[in-house]
């Protein structure tokens, strides 16, 4: 059964993950609190928003990305491995609780929406939780997520440096002197958020790999001013364009996912045509940066996963490490024959940005750095086992791509590390034979206490 934002806030309270907080608070301090929480967080009301309430820190934790997917947190790649393979088409429906109330024309005020200030630094008020909607005439729909930062009570930025479907769709719409119609949908399914982040050929429908997550349709209507379809349940819905006006104006800073306060970047501007939301609305802020990382490690490891099976590798085991942000590095156990170390690397690092990627033998637990370092000491000759690939696509928000060196609208490149840590050829499996304690299993400490 299709399950919706409410439905997820309902599994985190039942299992004893969110926190409701009955004082009214100020929105500038929305952020401040869900980091000081152990569990997601609920704003009951918001001070000067008597309509609003507000949540943030959905999915923090694995744990809790884990029990918005109904998995154990083992099984969170699987999980979303298995919505890639049966995806289930969006269907339309005539209308939606995200339509409930419509702000259209002159009565399009972003000021009417609890927008939170997260960060130190931070350019301004930002929207963070988006799933953006956009239409190509030749490739059709696509739906990713980009943070909106406010500018003015109609116009807000949007983060496009990064390559993806839709800076592709409004490249070809600037080259064309027109605007590029999009929809941001906010408060919506965490498998719908999954599917945003998700790094779908262009010719997949995200909508349909939400529909597989959910193994059952996702239910759209029709935007009121530009032609595309928002899932049918959303929170709240902004409709408008992006201007041809190109890389031009500023964003940021902003407190990225790598845990960083990003730079001042040069983008588009969005400006909202239509705003729509139900009558008893939540704005939700996706928490800065743990929701993002953890949304990121099931869209990153799925992908490890598919790309040493299109390698003909079988994988045991996959970890996207918070340390890299869930995004920047993959560390895989395999079951090894002659020669696969080095595929399994050469792999893993086509996945998206990933930069630092970790290929072990499946007798490693890579859920254990001890384990991971063991193997790396002692299976490793650096002159044999390390691969170093430079000009493959980067990320602006690594610092060490140097992107602000690059001007207005351009992508970076980074070099890419391979580690294989499995057995050398040429060395026998026996000599990476454990020690084993004699008598072990024929005394009891106990019996002599």
């Amino acid at each position: 059964m299709k399950q919706g934002f409410r439905d997820a806030l309902r599994v985190l309270e039942d299992a004893g993950e969110l926190r409701r907080i009955k004082k009214a608070v100020d929105p500038r301090h929305f952020s401040a609190l869900a980091a000081q929480a152990k569990e997601a967080t609920f704003f009951e009301a918001i001070e000067g928003y008597p309509s609003w309430r507000a949540a943030g820190a959905l999915v923090s934790t694995r744990k809790r990305l884990a029990l918005a997917m109904g998995c154990s947190e083992a099984d969170i790649a699987r999980r979303f491995e298995d919505g890639i393979r049966r995806p289930v088409d969006a269907r339309l429906v005539s209308d939606g609780p995200c339509q409930e109330v419509v702000w259209q024309g002159d009565a399009v005020d972003l000021t009417a929406i609890p927008l939170p200030l997260m960060h130190v630094k931070d350019g301004g008020p930002y929207i963070s939780a988006t799933m953006v909607v956009s239409k190509d005439p030749e490739y059709g729909r696509n739906v990713g997520s980009y943070r909106l930062m406010y500018r003015t009570p109609r116009d807000t930025g949007i983060d496009l440096v990064s390559s993806s479907d839709m800076r592709r769709y409004y490249q070809r719409a600037l080259d064309a002197g027109r605007p590029l119609e999009i929809a941001v949908a906010v408060g919506v399914h965490p498998y719908e958020m999954l599917a945003a982040s998700y790094k779908a050929p262009i010719d997949v429908d995200e909508y349909a790999i939400a529909g597989g997550l959910h193994g059952a349709p996702v239910d759209l209507v029709r935007c009121r001013t530009v032609d595309l379809e928002v899932p049918a349940d959303a929170e709240l819905v902004l409709e408008g364009e992006l201007l041809p006006i190109g890389w031009t104006a500023d964003e940021g800073p902003f407190g990225e996912f790598s845990h960083i306060t990003g730079d001042v970047k040069w983008n588009p501007i969005f400006r909202v045509k239509c705003i729509t939301h139900r009558r008893d609305p939540i704005f939700y802020m996706l928490q800065m940066p743990w929701e993002n990382d953890w949304l990121a490690a099931p869209v990153i490891e799925a992908a490890g996963l598919q790309a040493l099976r299109i390698a003909s590798v079988e994988p045991v085991a996959i970890r996207a490490p918070v340390g890299g942000c869930c995004y920047w590095t993959l560390i895989a156990s395999i079951r090894k024959r002659p020669g696969e170390g080095k595929n399994a690397l050469l792999a893993l690092l086509s996945v998206a940005e990933v930069k630092l990627a970790i290929v072990t033998d499946d007798d490693i637990n890579i859920y254990d750095p001890d384990e991971l370092d063991w193997a790396m000491t002692f299976r490793i000759q650096a002159d044999h086992d390390v691969l170093i690939i430079p000009g493959a696509r980067g990320k602006h928000i690594d610092p060490s791509v140097r992107a602000w060196s690059l001007g207005k609208g351009g992508l970076p490149t980074t070099a890419k590390l391979g580690i294989d840590a499995t057995i050398p050829e040429g060395v026998p499996r026996e000599q990476y034979e454990r020690l084993r304690y004699f008598a072990k299993d024929a005394v009891r400490l106990e019996d002599y206490l």
